[in-house]
């Protein structure tokens, strides 16, 4: 009787943790991208830095923007969101750059391609 005993909670126990066996919930995806801000950015073409700043502007469907470094400014267009994704051109005067970053939060990282030649870039929201 003094096992039935012992054993009669321990039964009752493991039933009630398997009646809630779901799995747990997912987590919540990230807020919608909002690009707009100033971002100190670094970028890395082999092995060679230039630091830059992007200020991003507008609202969605209509961003518009600036890039300012040791080269001078230059006018960033077609910015376009998709998730945690943006791709964006920047005029040299020379050449179109085309990047492509992702979001982790407030910074970023990507890659760039300038007419076959590309590199790395990262940004840091101010």
């Amino acid at each position: 009787m003094k096992r039935l005993m012992t054993t009669f909670p321990l039964a009752l126990f493991l039933a009630a943790c398997a009646g809630g066996t779901s799995a747990p919930a997912e987590p919540p995806p990230p807020p919608p991208l909002d690009p707009t801000g100033v971002y100190d950015c670094l970028l890395d073409v082999d092995g060679m830095e230039l630091g830059a700043t992007l200020t991003i502007t507008g609202e969605e469907g209509a961003y518009g923007g600036t890039v300012d470094s040791d080269m001078g400014p230059a006018p960033v267009s077609d910015i376009a969101v998709d998730g945690q994704q943006m791709t964006f051109a920047v005029d040299t005067g020379d050449m179109l750059v085309y990047f492509v970053v992702n979001f982790d939060g407030p910074d970023f990282s990507g890659e760039f391609d300038a007419g076959g030649m590309g590199g790395f870039i990262t940004g840091k929201k101010r």
